[in-house]
């Protein structure tokens, strides 16, 4: 059986999960963009013998790439010093049957067992949210080397000593959300969840409401207030069971860890209120409560409480405090 990528998977885990398999893999990446293009430097998308994951925006540009990567692969299967990386300029004008105007460059580079080592290291700086620079030599198979900060912040092309260089600034790429409540609304976000860059730990003390079958990117978990220690800093919150005792008692241990990147509780604004008074009475401090609590949850004007549109007004809401994390984490360095 070929391998395949798991659905909803980032591309980096689609490269551990092919170099795992001895699958080859070409990364593409948008190095510059000059004008109107697709997508930025930094969109990345990883391209098999007879599949792709994730996009640098389709159309002919991608097409294009797709058979450059196609080409590498092939090449390096019946000569081991053919090159392995190379720089691509494709203006997206009628030549590619594309009317955006722009130009793209891409960088291709194929990916094998002697990559083991920085996809490591970037699978662990994702977990604890850090970002990585990877400084790629283009014209040469020399490995790459590993940054801990970058004084730019994006992904560039760089020229040094006649020799040019992929500076790609890896931002942490999944968001880490913990859900906890199984019921309509709470299925619905995982549906949802699925499709997005994310890794969801999903909890519920009755075992018996979670789906036979769950997407990749999903676990499921007996549990309640007493597993929010064992999960992980900087996660994403969303509290919504089936009880407001369970909601209150695991929205108190959540605001009492204080690390959280985001915590929503779902909720009228009522229900907001009598939190914040209980949680005072326990000695939360107000400033606490507000600066980490999210209550009503989903961005504003989506007004419709059917169980699907509440999953895409939450979603839309945990990528943009995604975004404006990583924004802020740029502007920092």
């Amino acid at each position: 059986m070929s391998f395949r990528p798991a659905t909803g998977a980032n591309w980096l885990a689609v490269l551990g999960a092919a170099q795992a398999a001895n699958e080859p893999a070409v990364l593409v990446t948008v190095a510059r963009a000059e004008g109107s293009t697709p997508r930025r430097p930094g969109a990345r998308m990883v391209v098999g013998r007879d599949w792709q994951a994730d996009t640098i925006g389709g159309g002919m540009l991608e097409f294009r790439a797709i058979d450059e990567a196609r080409a590498i692969i092939a090449q390096a299967s019946v000569d081991a010093a053919a090159p392995r990386r190379m720089r691509v300029r494709m203006s997206l004008g009628a030549s590619l049957g594309q009317c955006c105007g722009g130009v793209a460059h891409l960088a291709f580079e194929l990916i094998d067992a002697s990559d083991a080592g920085w996809l490591q290291q970037l699978v662990l700086a994702d977990r604890a949210r850090q970002t990585l620079v990877r400084q790629v030599p283009l014209q040469s198979n020399a490995p790459l080397t590993l940054a801990e900060r970058d004084e730019i912040g994006e992904t560039r092309l760089l020229r040094f000593d006649d020799a040019e260089w992929l500076i790609d600034v890896v931002h942490p790429a999944t968001l880490q959300v913990v859900l906890f409540g199984a019921g309509h609304v709470g299925q619905a976000l995982v549906h949802m969840l699925s499709a997005l860059p994310c890794h969801v730990t999903w909890l519920d003390p009755r075992d018996e409401v979670f789906p036979a079958s769950l997407p990749d990117n999903v676990v499921a978990e007996f549990g309640d207030e007493g597993d929010v220690a064992r999960q992980p800093s900087s996660a994403y919150w969303l509290i919504l069971t089936h009880s407001h005792t369970l909601d209150f008692d695991i929205l108190e241990a959540v605001l009492r860890r204080d690390d959280a990147a985001y915590v929503g509780l779902i909720g009228s604004k009522s229900k907001r209120a009598s939190f914040v008074r209980r949680l005072r009475d326990k000695g939360l401090s107000l400033d606490s409560i507000e600066r980490q609590l999210t209550c009503p949850i989903g961005v504003d004007g989506i007004a419709g409480k059917e169980p699907a549109v509440i999953a895409v007004a939450v979603a839309a809401q945990l990528l943009q405090h995604f975004e404006a994390s990583r924004l802020a984490g740029t502007a920092a360095q």
